[in-house]
């Protein structure tokens, strides 16, 4: 990767000098951007000499030294042979802009075949195709092929895999002083991927965060392995979010599954800062030029009453709590105050403190109160005419090398939004040493992916643990026994792992009915086993609480006729006689695999209703108690489950060590490819947790 960013020389393919000739356009920027290393141009028919200053080779054969890089601008069908001759002269590292590859139907993933067989031939590696490729601050690097100024340095690194997308968001940079650092724009990303960069950039001292657009993750676990061994900000912003359509499944969790949801607890799990504006990048990047918000307490600030309400509410609504800075705080204060007509509190309203050397104070208080993690200020620079009043001096007075002297001694952050006509805020921008933040929307939001990042990376890294109590060697057997889609047999299988089933028997005639019953003790549950009725309650095939005998010689009969009246030529392989369980809370867990991902565990309210209510939280697999209570408490349900309405509090520490176990199973036997335990029911005595009905696909 390094000599992809730091060539000490490059060799274009294709520069002539006419004036349509698009890899010239590379030789400018090059030139442009102060690029100090060698350049040569290759062309086979060699129209020129040279092309502003640069010697034309008619092959990379004739060149004096092997350039460390290629660059290539050409039509895609004379790609392959440019990179055989490159390959073969020794250059291992390669930039191809040009596009018509696999994006562009059979023919284009004829020519990406030949590309990767030659790539591979030679020991290569490159950038692209059909992207922008690569760009370098610190050394004037430029290969995008439109006319360009070079950006302002500085922490940012964008990995993009649209090329225009991340030149869009060079045009934001310099108005917002935040500056760039590195630039790869990935294309069809057929060999170097944003893993690749991300595990790059992460040594790269010129970045301080990395900023990723993406239309796809084609390598997730690889891609959230990656993001959790860096110690830099991720932030990424993921479009193509749309679902296509509904998709047919065996199981409720492929019918309530979702790729966006999967991919953010993906993140969450790695730290990584998932947005959702694409202008956040900017406003991330700037507010991790702040220092580290170590807490969630908050002191807010405002000159404007409405917006310290505002203010109140975004806070709120972003899980930040108001910092209690103590009486002793607002008495201290109390002397800046004008007419004393406006209570102090937090949120804090300064419109009554007229004295700019007084809200400097105020500031600086709030920021060394052991109380206080950090300070939000919105305030404005307004266009008025110029006077001596007290509001031209309130407005107009230039405060900022106080507010940043209180952030080098507190060390905390100041997070400030400015409104006021936009050709003085860039102004100001611009001159201030601390960001300046749009709106207050804005800054709540970005204070929030900070305070995320951090708090991720306090937590340690992410472990799993084995549970006790599983008998691996049963459980393959019963895999190996049973191929395909399976209904409720499935239940040995969870039995073998651990999982808590209900006791049950599979009968065939009413004879075997009496005698099951009675050995597991009346009530009892009947369900239909069939592969034609994996929905049972759907066919009919499911009735609860059978008292004697009697009932259980009817239940026998009427769920038979059920089956065969929902498919008249539906394979009958019995009923399951179950013990009845006690009352209590019923939920689902449910497990499938993600094509990026790799298995996933659902879980959540479950029942007949469970594609009705959608309440349901998922985690990759394997996981943890810890983040699987963090993601249990999100659930609408969980208030159920911790007792309502005279119901007893449910066995959680129950349920979230089943849903652990359920993630184990779906890591260690990668055949599984859907699995629903549903329900799953949580006794409302605390008693315990069974499941009590289950259905899986496997595929060898």
């Amino acid at each position: 990767m390094d000599k992809i960013f730091n060539p000490e020389s490059i060799a274009i393919w294709g520069l002539s000098s006419k004036e349509n000739n698009i890899p010239r356009l590379i030789v400018e920027n090059l030139i442009r951007w102060g690029f100090k290393g060698r350049l040569f141009g290759i062309h086979p028919k060699k129209p020129d000499a040279h092309v502003d200053g640069i010697q034309i080779y008619t092959q990379v054969s004739d060149l004096p030294i092997i350039p460390d890089l290629a660059v290539f601008l050409l039509p895609a069908k004379h790609i392959p042979d440019a990179i055989e001759e490159a390959g073969k002269f020794g250059v291992r590292r390669a930039a191809i802009l040009s596009g018509g590859f696999n994006e562009a139907g059979e023919e284009g993933e004829e020519l990406a075949e030949r590309l990767m067989a030659n790539i591979k031939k030679y020991d290569m590696r490159f950038i692209g195709p059909n992207g922008l490729t690569a760009a370098n601050t610190a050394n004037g690097l430029c290969l995008p092929f439109l006319p360009l100024f070079s950006p302002p340095k500085g922490g940012m690194s964008i990995i993009t895999q649209s090329g225009g997308v991340g030149l869009f968001l060079w045009n934001l940079l310099a108005d917002q002083k935040v500056g760039l650092a590195k630039f790869a724009s990935i294309g069809n990303k057929l060999d170097i991927s944003e893993i690749d960069c991300i595990d790059y950039l992460a040594n790269d001292p010129d970045t301080k965060i990395i900023c990723i657009y993406l239309e796809s993750i084609t390598n997730g676990r690889d891609f959230i392995e990656a993001a959790m061994k860096i110690d830099k900000p991720l932030v990424v912003f993921k479009s193509n979010t749309t679902n296509a359509g509904n998709k047919a499944a065996m199981s409720h969790t492929a019918a309530i599954s979702n790729n966006e949801d999967i991919i953010d607890s993906a993140f969450e799990r790695a730290g990584i800062i998932r947005i959702d504006h694409f202008s956040d990048f900017i406003s991330v990047a700037k507010v991790f030029q702040l220092p580290k918000l170590k807490g969630d307490r908050l002191m807010l600030m405002s000159p404007a009453g409405g917006f310290t309400v505002m203010l109140a509410d975004l806070c709120e609504k972003s899980g930040f709590k108001f910092a209690d800075p103590g009486q002793q705080f607002f008495d201290d204060i109390g002397k800046y105050s004008n007419s004393g007509v406006i209570t102090l509190s937090n949120p804090l309203d300064l419109g009554d403190v007229y004295n700019p050397a007084g809200v400097a104070d105020v500031i600086n208080a709030a920021m060394h109160n052991e109380n206080v993690d950090g300070v939000v200020f919105v305030t404005q620079n307004p266009q008025m005419p110029k006077s001596d009043d007290v509001f031209f001096r309130m407005f107009k007075t230039d405060i900022s090398k106080e507010v940043t002297g209180a952030v080098l001694s507190s060390n905390k952050p100041f997070a400030a939004c400015l409104y006021g006509p936009s050709t003085t805020i860039n102004k100001t921008k611009k001159n201030l040493n601390l960001p300046v933040f749009d709106s207050p929307e804005t800054m709540i939001r970005v204070l929030k992916h900070q305070r995320f990042y951090h708090a991720k990376k306090e937590d340690g890294p992410f472990t799993t643990q084995l549970p006790n109590g599983i008998n691996f060697d049963a459980s393959k057997k019963w895999l190996s026994d049973n191929e395909g889609t399976c209904g409720e047999e499935s239940l040995e299988l969870l039995e073998s792992f651990g999982i808590q089933t209900a006791k049950s028997v599979v009968v065939k005639d009413e004879i075997e009915v009496l005698k099951a019953a009675e050995e597991i003790g009346y009530p009892v549950v009947m369900k239909i086993v069939s592969p034609d009725a994996i929905h049972k309650s759907e066919a009919g095939g499911v009735l609860v609480n059978i008292q004697n005998a009697n009932e259980a010689k009817e239940a026998f009969a009427t769920i038979k006729k059920n089956l065969f009246d929902y498919k008249a030529d539906a394979r009958f392989d019995g009923i399951r006689v179950m013990e009845m369980a006690k009352d209590g809370y019923d939920m689902f867990i449910g497990g499938n695999v993600d094509d990026s991902f790799g298995p996933c565990v659902f879980f959540g309210f479950g029942g007949i209703y469970i594609e009705v209510f959608t309440d349901v939280q998922n985690i990759l697999a394997p996981s943890n108690k810890s983040e699987i209570e963090e993601k249990i408490k999100r659930l609408k349900s969980y208030k159920i489950l911790e007792g309502t309405r005279g119901q007893g509090r449910g066995d959680i520490d129950g349920y979230i060590e089943m849903i652990e176990r359920v993630s184990h199973l779906m890591s260690s036997f990668p055949e599984i490819k859907e699995l629903d335990l549903n329900p799953v029911r949580i006794l409302s005595d605390g008693s315990g947790v069974i499941a009590l009905d289950a259905r899986i696909r496997t595929e060898v």
